[in-house]
C-alpha cells in the first residue's frame, strides 16, 4: 500500500470517527440532499461459508448492529423499493439498502432471522447457474484448493498443470518471492491477467486432483431453488447477478446479453415473477461497460449496482448505483459517515476519502 493511499485511509478514518462520535453525522444528514446508501456483502459468517475469504463474510452480530443503527435513522428497504422512493420523492428520511451477492445458503438460514429481528428488508443478487446446473464459478474452486493446499503449493501445482498459460504461470510465480502469494493476490491475478479458458481448465484439473466434486461444493455453498423461493416468501427481494459470474467487460456484447438475459429468465421461471434489480459481477468500473448496461436494461432490470463506494441521490444513474462493501472489517463509523452524506459532502469539493 502506497504512502498516499495510507494517508487517504487515515484521513477518511479520522473524518468518520469525528462525525460519528461527536454526533455531527446527524447535522450533515439534515443539510445534505436525500440519498440512498447501499451496502454490499456476500454471506453472514456460518460453517457453510468457512472456505470463503474474510472479505466475503461478515459476523452476524456486527451486521445486526449496523442494521439496527441504520434503522433508527433511515428507511432500510429493498433495492427496488429504495430506488422507487428515491426517484419519486416519497417519504422524508434518507434510505439504506442491504444487498448480498451470489446466493449463499446462509442468506436464508442466518440473514433472514437478523432481518426479522431488526424489521428491515434486503436484496439478494443471484447467479442462476448454481441454481439450475449446481455448478459453482471458478473462484470457489480456487478458494477450496487454497484452503487445502496453502498459497505457495497452489502456485507451484497450478503452474505445472497450466503450462499452456505460460504468461499466467510466470506472473503467479512472481508473487512468491515478493511475499504476495496470498488469496487476494492470486485471485486478482487469475481474474484479470490470465486467459480465462486456461485458468478454468487448470483450476478444474487441480480441483479434481484434490478430490473436489462440483455438485458437492455447490450444495455446500449455495441455496437451492426451494431455498430461494423461501427467501422470496420471507420478503427478501431477489435480484440478478448473471448466469455464471463472469467479468462482463471481457465478453463480446452478445455474450454479455446472454449472461444477463439468461439470469433474468431463469429467475422469473423459478420465482414465477420478474426481477428488476441487477448487480454487475465484481462491480468495478473496469468489470462492466456500456454493453453491460444495455444488456441489463434490455433484460428488464431497472437498476444495476457497482462496487464503488458512494451514495445514490435523486436523478443519479440507475445503472451505476454505488455500493459500500461490508465484511469482517466493516466499521460502523465509516458506514455512518457514508450514510449521512459526509463523504458525499467532501466529494463536492473534490476530496474523496470514502473506502
Amino acid at each position: 500500500m502506497s504512502i498516499k493511499h495510507k494517508l487517504r485511509r487515515f484521513a477518511g478514518e479520522s473524518y468518520a470517527r469525528v462525525l460519528f462520535h461527536t454526533g455531527l453525522h446527524a447535522l450533515v444528514d439534515k443539510i445534505m440532499p436525500r440519498r440512498m446508501l447501499v451496502l454490499a456483502g456476500h454471506c453472514v459468517s456460518a460453517p457453510t461459508c468457512a472456505s470463503l475469504p474474510k472479505d466475503m463474510k461478515i459476523r452476524g452480530d456486527d451486521l445486526e448492529r449496523i442494521l439496527s443503527w441504520l434503522a433508527k435513522r433511515y428507511e432500510v428497504v429493498t433495492m427496488a423499493e429504495g430506488a422507487r422512493r428515491l426517484q419519486s420523492g416519497e417519504g422524508s428520511r434518507s434510505l439504506a439498502v442491504l444487498t448480498m451477492d451470489d446466493g449463499y445458503r446462509d442468506n436464508l438460514t442466518h440473514l433472514v432471522p437478523i432481518l426479522q429481528r431488526v424489521g428491515v428488508g434486503a436484496t439478494v443478487y443471484l447467479e442462476s447457474r448454481p441454481l439450475d446446473a449446481r455448478r459453482a464459478n471458478w473462484t470457489h474452486k480456487l478458494f477450496w484448493c487454497l484452503e487445502r493446499m496453502g498459497p505457495e503449493p497452489f502456485v507451484l501445482r497450478y503452474t505445472e498443470i497450466g503450462r499452456a498459460d505460460r504468461q499466467g504461470s510466470i506472473l503467479l510465480n512472481q508473487l512468491v518471492p515478493h511475499g504476495q502469494a496470498t488469496t487476494y493476490h492470486i485471485k486478482r491475478l487469475l481474474k484479470y491477467e490470465v486467459d480465462p479458458l486456461e485458468r478454468d481448465r487448470a483450476l478444474e484439473a487441480l480441483y479434481t486432483e484434490l478430490g473436489g466434486v462440483d455438485r458437492e461444493l455447490t450444495d455446500a455453498l449455495y441455496m437451492t431453488w426451494d431455498d430461494v423461493r423461501a427467501l422470496d416468501r420471507a420478503g427478501v427481494e431477489i435480484g440478478g447477478h448473471t448466469v455464471s459470474h463472469p467479468i462482463l467487460a471481457k465478453l463480446p456484447a452478445d455474450a454479455q446479453a446472454a449472461e444477463v438475459r439468461g439470469c433474468a429468465e431463469s429467475l422469473q421461471r423459478g420465482l414465477g415473477h420478474p426481477v428488476t434489480s441487477f448487480a454487475y459481477p465484481f462491480g468495478r468500473n473496469w468489470d462492466f461497460d456500456s454493453s453491460s448496461i444495455d444488456a441489463a436494461r434490455a433484460a428488464g432490470f431497472t437498476t444495476a449496482t457497482t462496487t464503488h463506494a458512494g451514495v445514490q441521490e435523486r436523478g443519479g444513474d440507475s445503472y451505476r448505483i454505488p455500493r459500500v462493501m461490508i465484511d469482517e472489517d466493516a466499521q460502523l463509523h465509516r458506514i455512518a459517515a457514508e450514510a449521512c452524506g459526509g463523504y458525499a459532502l467532501l466529494r463536492r469539493i473534490g476530496i474523496d476519502l470514502s473506502a
